[in-house]
């Protein structure tokens, strides 16, 4: 039976890889703004429109990864190896460093939970839910890590990459703060909370892009989004409040330190099949 799979490799100067990535990121953030800007982002309506945005630019990005691919022949990897369609066991490694760095957060809102006090999640609608679970997991770590990780992976090397690819991510947020400018949000507010929301996004887009080029799977880094999503900033101010506030403590350190020791131990490229540690 004749294999039709095609065969990719992206060799591209850094300066096109650049310009590629540029240019992937900015139809995604563009692609929210063409819709009438009549509410806030968070209404119904504003959120269903930049969802088919979103779902739209993702359906796409890997027809523009392909204008930059060469088909070569006696390559081993096409399109799906490369944007990290692959086995769901990839992903259970790294949820579980997830779920364990979060363990003081978790411990909290058990707490929380039992003594009557957890937060009111009353004002997020089942739209927003739909936005940031699901929607905007896929959308982001599709576009965002398993389309730009081809393009730049080569010029710039792993480490490069997993410096380069988070700083995308997180400007590709700044845009949240012209909505908040506008909408007459003193400056110096505006600035922090932009400067606070591009550190939160990089530091996660480090740990996601280090996630799939390790497991060569994008399942992973959307599991672990969604689930950071869900949880949000952890909430310290919250733990003075509890019946047991150094048991909260403890557990807030258990699920730092053993996230530190273990990730190098379990995230590692002898566990994993990806084709980022074999180029």
């Amino acid at each position: 039976m004749m294999n039709c799979r095609m065969l990719l490799t992206f060799d591209l100067v850094l300066w096109r890889a650049v310009l590629a990535s540029l240019g992937l990121a900015l139809l995604f953030v563009v692609s929210l703004y063409i819709w009438p800007q009549k509410f806030h982002r968070n209404h119904p309506t504003v959120v269903k429109q930049r969802m088919m945005s979103a779902i739209f630019v993702t359906l796409v990005s890997p027809c523009y990864l392909l204008m930059f691919g060469k088909d070569i022949g006696d390559n081993r990897y096409d399109l799906q190896d490369w944007i990290g369609v692959r086995d769901p066991q990839s992903a259970l490694i790294p949820l579980f460093l997830t779920l364990l760095l979060f363990s003081g957060p978790l411990y909290l809102q058990f707490v929380e939970l039992q003594e009557g006090i957890l937060s009111d999640y009353s004002s997020f609608t089942d739209v927003i839910l739909i936005r940031n679970l699901i929607v905007a997991p896929i959308a982001e770590e599709i576009v965002f890590r398993s389309c730009l990780a081809p393009l730049l992976y080569k010029p710039l090397g792993w480490t490069a990459t997993v410096i380069a690819l988070p700083l995308f991510f997180g400007v590709a947020h700044v845009h949240h703060g012209f909505e908040m400018y506008r909408k007459g949000t003193p400056i110096l507010k505006v600035l922090g909370l932009v400067l606070l929301q591009t550190a939160f996004t990089s530091a996660f887009g480090t740990y996601s892009t280090l996630t799939f080029l390790t497991t060569g799977s994008v399942l992973g880094p959307i599991l672990c989004h969604s689930f950071c999503n869900s949880m949000g900033l952890p909430n310290i101010s919250c733990i003075s409040e509890t019946s047991r506030p150094w048991l909260t403590w403890l557990f807030y350190i258990f699920g730092l330190v053993g996230f530190l020791l273990l990730t190098p131990v379990l995230l590692t490229c002898s566990n994993f099949n990806s084709i980022y540690c074999q180029l």
